[in-house]
């Protein structure tokens, strides 16, 4: 943690201190931040960073040898009294406090401390702050995740193309086998993943987060591939691939409309940087859902329109979201997401999705861009 820079965004943000606390598991925001996620803790405990001075870690008794050597001080509490006691010891003095919070629940994603301990907090005269600004800095990558993103959507590639062969040559393919072919290439590739790929023909593709079957790929149907993955240890690619056996031209007409989508938001997010502006994440929502409301597809939007890459595939940072919820944080250097408009009628789906790295000075688009539904 560099706590220099985290104590120099607090003084930004008029923060007096950022408290990190979660019960077990409770906040697994606080967990990454902090380097805990792999330790096996079931009490509470609070981190608090002051805007100048040490950090106080406060934790129970029992659990107090599992923690690393965190920057600061360190105190133990037995009892449920005991850790109120020093929670208010260590917060004396503070007013304006961040926490893994947001007001009215506008992005859940960030909302990871229950209400009870939003109480007990306030009743100690403490004024409770989103702290937003500040995971911002964990949610960047470094040259290092760069890479590895990289290479993951290298081999995404290269699993979806070995997809459309086995499809070419096996026309009655099902669902289930083209799943079996691109796991098999995924970890040929080196790559793992938190869930086998998605793979939906036909009216299985209206449905966003279809689980594969043994339905065999049908004359006049489309098919879509959504596969996601990362090399252990790295940060997530995230790749959605139209095709189909040749599908009526209202799927070419949804998929022109989807591709449309995506590109005005890409444009909107270079004109963005060129004015020196870092968009925020619901006004490229908004933008690319108003480009498939003009081409009369409102109804069929079902999802945001991209979500933030990490270590997990949907990582809690910035979303491209003014749909599921109000995502106001800034897309600032160093993020990356996915931009991933779609459409789902009742008669089939398509959807489009490239990954986004923002440089200081504009974006780098690291995965492929699909122009047209590919045949099969």
């Amino acid at each position: 943690m560099d706590l220099p820079r985290v104590q120099e965004v607090l003084k930004e943000e008029g923060l007096e201190g950022w408290l990190l606390l979660s019960f077990g598991r409770s906040n697994p925001l606080a967990l990454e931040v902090l380097g805990l996620s792999s330790l096996h803790l079931t009490r509470r405990f609070a981190y608090l960073i002051p805007r100048e001075g040490a950090p106080t870690l406060l934790s129970h008794a029992i659990e107090a040898s599992l923690f690393p050597p965190l920057p600061g001080n360190r105190r133990t509490y037995h009892t449920w009294r005991g850790f109120v006691e020093s929670l208010s010891e260590t917060l004396s003095g503070l007013r304006r406090v961040a926490l893994e919070y947001v007001p009215g629940g506008q992005i859940p994603y960030l909302s990871r401390v229950d209400g009870g301990t939003l109480d007990l907090l306030r009743g100690m005269g403490v004024e409770v702050a989103s702290s937003w600004p500040l995971l911002l800095l964990f949610q960047t990558w470094d040259e290092g995740k760069l890479q590895s993103h990289r290479k993951a959507a290298a081999g995404l590639a290269r699993a979806k193309d070995l997809a459309l062969e086995f499809l070419r040559q096996n026309p009655r393919a099902r669902e289930r086998e083209v799943q079996g072919v691109l796991v098999r290439a995924l970890e040929a590739e080196g790559l793992v993943f938190d869930h086998p790929p998605m793979v939906a023909f036909g009216r299985n593709a209206a449905n966003p987060h279809h689980e594969p079957t043994d339905k065999p790929l049908e004359e006049g149907e489309v098919v879509l591939l959504d596969l996601w993955a990362k090399a252990p240890g790295g940060v997530y690619a995230d790749l959605t691939w139209m095709a189909g056996k040749r599908p009526p031209e209202a799927a070419h007409r949804a998929f022109r409309a989807v591709a449309r989508a995506r590109d005005e938001a890409i444009a909107f997010v270079e004109k963005a940087y060129r004015e020196g502006r870092y968009p925020k994440g619901f006004e490229v929502d908004r933008l690319a859902r108003k480009v498939l409301e003009e081409e009369g597809y409102g109804p069929y939007v079902r999802h945001r329109t991209g979500h933030n890459l990490g270590e997990e595939v949907h990582g809690s940072g910035p979303h491209l979201d003014d749909l599921e919820t109000h995502d106001f944080r800034p897309l600032v250097p160093g993020l990356a997401f996915t931009v991933e408009p779609g459409v789902y009628l009742e008669g089939f789906g398509v959807r489009t999705e490239v990954n986004v790295y923002l440089h200081p000075t504009g974006l780098e688009v690291t995965t492929p861009l699909q122009e047209a539904i590919t045949p099969l």
